[in-house]
Order: C-alpha cells, then sequence, then structure tokens
C-alpha cells in the first residue's frame, strides 16, 4: 500500500468471509486507527488496516463477481 492514504467515507460497504457484508459507522481518515464497523446489527471495532487491506478488497471483488 502506498504512503498516499485516502479518506473512507462513514457507510462504505465491506464484506468479511466470517461475518458476511457490513458497513463502516465511522468514517477512515488513518491507517491507524480504530474503526466501528456494523456486521448483522453487531458493532465491531476493528483496526482501519484490516479495513482498508481485507475487508474492502473483498467487497470490491465480491461486487465484480455479482455483475
Amino acid at each position: 500500500m502506498s504512503e498516499e492514504f485516502k479518506v473512507i467515507q462513514p457507510t462504505t460497504t465491506v464484506y468479511c468471509k466470517e461475518r458476511g457484508e457490513g458497513w463502516t459507522l465511522t468514517g477512515i481518515t488513518s491507517i491507524d486507527e480504530h474503526t466501528s464497523v456494523m456486521f448483522d446489527g453487531v458493532r465491531y471495532t476493528l483496526p482501519a488496516r484490516e479495513i482498508i487491506e481485507v475487508l474492502l478488497p473483498q467487497q470490491l471483488e465480491r461486487e465484480k463477481n455479482q455483475q
């Protein structure tokens, strides 16, 4: 990942293979912060790095495969 970071907006859809589809409850402004994500009505606090490097790419791949 490059040093350049783009802000991730609240309500961004993410996908976790274990928890399913979810969305961010707060925005992400730094790779080193923690962010709230809602999966199936349960709120989780996850590292932004996991969201950016794992959950967002999984959602993008899932969307690409559904087209």
